[in-house]
């Protein structure tokens, strides 16, 4: 993108940040807005989606999650705090599979919504693990699916659902800057929603099927990846001359590669038809993980069995109830309840001051 294409107002700009970047350009743009009407700005979704995942490990501490994710996985703490994308997706949502598995043999699945419903009902252990873990879950897999499938109106119903628990973890940033996207993608100009219906949103490195990814995900298995890689930027970082020169010529270069494999392969394009998670090594590691996370919760208190709850909210590996005041099994619906109030409010969502709780 260069200047003129800024200053031209039949060229529409798109830039994909992360939320650091994401919030200085949004401030730039409002500073000149008529520098840059045609620029489109969409928020790294790899990223939001770590910070989602931070939220869940913000809200199940204390719980016995922690010591039922350990009998399979390593480094849990990094997991949950958000790092080691997409390895903490994996771990939680295999979690997720145990803990619902004795409800999923015992009925129908479209009777699992209304069991989960009637248990929150009656104890607040339960409510807490589906409210804060199970649900979540289950938006992280909508929000990879839309971004995989590129759909465009499940991207915009997930963000949605995610917001929540932004405002109810303290996740101020993503909480603003995330309200601010959300209402900025559904005003999108007609031919850019055009575009998006159309899946031109997301990112491959190869043609296929549900191999579509976030912009900063690309960004972090190209640039970044060759960066740390051999002739990347490891020892060139403090010469401004090799930098540039490295940078401007990774284009070039990745180009002479392709052409070079089009070349040798006879102009085939091969097209992904199938997701390494379908690979019998990934389903072997899959099953020995639940294998472990089962055993693991057979030997805790059932989070979403109410006759083995006390009135409060109880830890399932140490059978601590916490006191009565604490109330971290309704934040969420709390937070949900209130956060529609900002989605209006534009600029001045800026200037309004946030409850850290």
């Amino acid at each position: 993108m260069t200047s003129n294409d800024i200053n031209n107002p039949l060229i529409t700009n798109q830039i994909h940040p992360h939320q650091q970047l994401y919030r200085v350009i949004v401030h730039v743009k409002w500073a000149y807005p008529k520098l840059f009407e045609t620029l489109i700005l969409r928020l790294g979704g790899m990223h939001m989606l770590m910070s989602f995942v931070g939220c869940v490990g913000t809200l199940m501490a204390d719980t016995g999650l922690k010591e039922v994710m350990e009998s399979a996985f390593g480094g849990v703490t990094k997991l949950l705090s958000g790092k080691n994308f997409p390895q903490n997706v994996r771990a939680l949502r295999l979690v997720v599979e145990e803990l619902l598995r004795s409800i999923s043999e015992q009925s129908e699945s479209y009777e699992m919504l209304s069991i989960l419903e009637e248990r929150e009902r009656v104890s607040r252990t339960a409510k807490l693990w589906v409210s804060c873990l199970a649900q979540s879950v289950l938006i992280m897999m909508l929000f990879i699916r839309a971004e995989r499938e590129a759909e465009w109106p499940l991207h915009l119903l997930a963000v949605k659902l995610i917001m929540p628990y932004f405002f109810a973890t303290g996740h101020l940033n993503y909480a603003r800057y995330g309200l601010h996207y959300l209402s900025s993608m559904e005003r999108l100009p007609d031919d850019i929603l055009v575009q998006f219906m159309k899946g031109e949103h997301v990112m491959r490195h190869q043609a296929g099927i549900w191999n579509g990814m976030w912009s900063d995900m690309f960004i972090e298995t190209t640039f970044m990846c060759y960066g740390h890689g051999p002739g990347g930027l490891v020892g060139i970082t403090l010469n401004a001359a090799a930098m540039k020169r490295w940078a401007l010529s990774l284009h070039t270069c990745n180009q002479l590669v392709k052409d070079f494999t089009d070349l040798k392969d006879g102009g085939h394009k091969i097209q992904i038809t199938r997701h390494k998670e379908e690979s019998a090594a990934r389903k072997a590691s899959d099953d020995i993980d639940r294998q472990k996370t089962g055993e693991k919760l057979s030997l805790c208190t059932n989070p979403l069995d109410p006759d083995e709850h006390e009135s409060g909210i109880v830890n399932i590996i140490t059978g601590k109830v916490c006191v009565h005041s604490v109330n971290v099994d309704c934040a969420v619906d709390i937070r949900r309840n209130k956060w529609r109030l900002f989605i209006h409010l534009g600029q001045m969502l800026f200037m309004v001051q946030l409850a850290q709780k």
